[in-house]
């Protein structure tokens, strides 16, 4: 995550395309064309690392748990990539 993957790069592509085909596989049942499943994978790329950050950074102050948290954020990227899928 820390990296930053170059799709010029041979070995790197190579990672990348795995990346892809294991996104779609799992993401298969919403039918997501290309562009959408980029986007699906930044975005849960994005709140992923943002969370799992905030959290080693003792930035999580507030009274609920940040697991309940962390469930309500996984169920809401849920949501958000069936509407990317216009589904």
């Amino acid at each position: 995550m820390h990296y930053p993957m170059r799709p010029s790069d041979p070995q790197e592509a190579e990672i990348i395309q795995e990346s892809l085909h294991l996104f779609q596989e799992f993401l298969q049942l919403y039918g997501l064309n290309d562009d959408a499943l980029i986007d699906v994978m930044r975005m849960v790329n994005a709140a992923i690392y943002g969370f799992i950050t905030r959290e080693q950074l003792e930035l999580m102050t507030l009274d609920r748990s940040s697991d309940m948290s962390y469930e309500v954020m996984l169920e809401a990227l849920l949501v958000a990539i069936a509407r990317s899928s216009g589904s």
